[in-house]
């Protein structure tokens, strides 16, 4: 269990893929807080954006191993300041499934040094030196070199990762999967989002009543009123129909209060099994005190106009305690509406780069157009955008 008071915040990250080549791609100057909505017009970048920071973070939890696939990639991430006021600062380069280059440090002390050859220098607590190490290339030594007792720096960073959780809202979230009734989360790869009907056995086990409880309250919110969600064996319409079903698959379903029967997981509709889906799991993550980066690509996808903000809503009220991290993307103009420009992040793309302005980097322009009277779209369609943010120094002065 991780205590949220010690839980790291991904405060900027920079990446760049093929530096050099014609297929470049950097995102420059990517400033974070808490709540984060990322709006760019198709194509610009924002999914890329979320892939780029979920698979750092498979990497450093050893979810994924570094692929031979000839990509050259870099990333440096800056998290949150720490008890003295220091900010951590992450750095790996890795190509074709070897680490080029890996340093973490904190404030202006390297604990890390790591060059190509899997050589390098690690700051030992226990030891109070910094030592000497090797390890293979293909490995990241944040993940290679966990020590509780002599590497305790690492331990944040590993679990910021850990815990990241994405998920892509525009795909059926786990409607397609059965489930186990023996489920058990030291079993699960939470990460796994498709994984939603064990997710929710292993919080019902864990959690009990007061897990329940919140999906229905939140799914009342979004405006989905039932009275019951449960598991139960999948029918037969899952099979063929001389096929005999594994008692032990268990599939969800829930009651409308509306409806005079229970409507199984395959009958549900996909808008809102997606809700139900990100829901279960969410409240897993925060109520099993396991605080989270959330990453929710196209967020409200398949939703109506009052649902989708419902739930945008509802998730920026959990990201409101501090437990979690939130960022989403949509280039929807309904959630764009209905999320303050304070928590907006607008991509300025160019030939091979995405650039994010947001409250951070860019206070003034955002400060003006607020007193301009328009709706949160029309700054997503004014000058403002269409022209990028070159002038940016000139609109200030």
């Amino acid at each position: 269990m991780v205590n949220s008071d010690n839980y790291m915040k991904l405060d900027f990250v920079e990446y760049c893929e093929d530096e050099g080549k014609p297929s470049e791609w950097r995102l420059d100057g990517c400033q974070l807080g808490d709540i984060n909505l990322i709006v760019g017009k198709n194509a610009f970048g924002k999914s890329r954006i979320l892939k780029a920071i979920n698979l750092i973070s498979n990497l450093l939890s050893g979810e994924t191993d570094l692929e031979a696939d000839g990509k050259l990639r870099e990333w440096k991430l800056i998290f949150d300041f720490d008890k003295d006021g220091q900010q951590k600062v992450y750095i790996l380069k890795v190509e074709n499934g070897q680490v080029v280059r890996e340093i973490f440090s904190i404030g202006n002390r390297n604990l890390l040094d790591r060059k190509e050859s899997g050589e390098g220098i690690v700051w030992a607590e226990k030891l109070n030196i910094n030592m000497e190490f090797q390890t293979p290339t293909d490995g990241v030594a944040i993940f290679k070199r966990r020590d509780s007792i002599q590497h305790p720096q690492f331990e944040e960073i590993y679990n910021w990762a850990n815990l990241l959780r994405y998920y892509e809202f525009g795909t059926e979230l786990g409607k397609g999967f059965l489930g186990s009734i023996k489920a058990e989360s030291k079993n699960l790869d939470l990460k796994d989002t498709d994984q939603v009907v064990n997710i929710f056995i292993s919080g019902q086990k864990e959690l009990g009543v007061n897990f329940i409880k919140a999906i229905k309250s939140d799914m009342l919110t979004i405006g989905y009123n039932i009275s019951n969600i449960e598991t139960k064996s999948p029918g037969a319409f899952l099979f063929g129909e001389d096929d005999e079903i594994p008692m032990k698959l268990q599939c969800l379903y829930v009651q409308e209060n509306d409806l005079k029967t229970k409507t199984e997981q395959g009958l549900i509709s996909q808008g809102m099994f997606r809700a139900l889906s990100l829901i279960i799991q969410v409240n897993y993550s925060l109520l099993a005190k396991k605080p989270s980066c959330i990453l929710i690509d196209d967020i409200g996808e398949g939703l109506d106009f009052e649902r989708s903000s419902a739930i945008i809503k509802l998730l920026i009220n959990k990201a409101q305690t501090g437990l979690v991290q939130l960022i989403m993307t949509t280039n929807d103009s309904f959630i764009m509406n209905g999320v303050p420009l304070d928590y907006w992040s607008v991509i300025e793309r160019k030939p091979g780069l995405a650039k994010l302005h947001n409250i951070h980097n860019s206070q003034q322009i955002f400060e003006d157009f607020k007193f301009i009277g328009l709706n949160n779209f029309d700054f997503f369609e004014t000058q403002f955008y269409l022209k990028g943010f070159d002038n940016e120094e000139n609109i200030e002065e």
